[in-house]
């Protein structure tokens, strides 16, 4: 992914490196105007904004919005959909009810993110941080699911070894 650099117009410092996706954000934004020069790697000289996000338009009443960070839907629709499936048996007894109302609740909250993809400026912290939450929950379920496989597979050799050697029930390997 290329670093870029745009020139903030105030101070005629050059900012950067930044990911092409925070630049782009500015640019819709308007906190980048499209005269404003920008350079990354690859181009030979620095070019206007407007030039290099020549097909960005920002969507009407959006103007002063930045896009919700990347990712962050992705997490969200992971963790909504393991919440249910990790719900479903607990379900049965009535303790897992409350996880399967949040993981409906959150596929619903990202259902509504959908409706709204531009946030302020101000809010931009807070939905990075609400990321980063998913994605730490996310590798958990991720982990977990990989720990359960890895467990299933030990069982299932331990019980292949005890069958073909004649020893007991693995079940009763472990009860000692």
């Amino acid at each position: 992914m290329a670093s870029w650099y745009y020139v903030i117009s105030k101070t005629r410092e050059k900012s950067g490196p930044h990911d092409e996706t925070f630049v782009r954000a500015r640019f819709i934004a308007g906190e980048i105007a499209p005269e404003t020069l920008v350079w990354h790697d690859g181009l030979a000289n620095w070019i206007p904004a407007g030039q290099a996000f020549a097909a960005l338009k920002a969507p009407s009443g959006t103007e002063g919005k930045m896009p919700l960070p990347d990712g962050l839907r992705g997490w969200m629709t992971f963790i909504g959909i393991m919440m249910i499936l990790g719900a479903l048996l607990p379900s049965v007894a009535l303790v897992g009810l409350p996880m399967l109302l949040a993981g409906i609740a959150l596929l619903g909250a990202r259902a509504a993110l959908d409706r709204s993809p531009f946030i302020p400026p101000d809010l931009v912290p807070f939905f990075t941080r609400l990321r980063t939450f998913f994605c730490c929950w996310g590798w958990m379920y991720i982990l977990g699911l990989f720990l359960v496989v890895l467990v299933l597979l030990a069982y299932s050799g331990i019980a292949l070894w005890a069958l073909s050697s004649g020893q007991v029930a693995p079940h009763h390997f472990f009860a000692k």
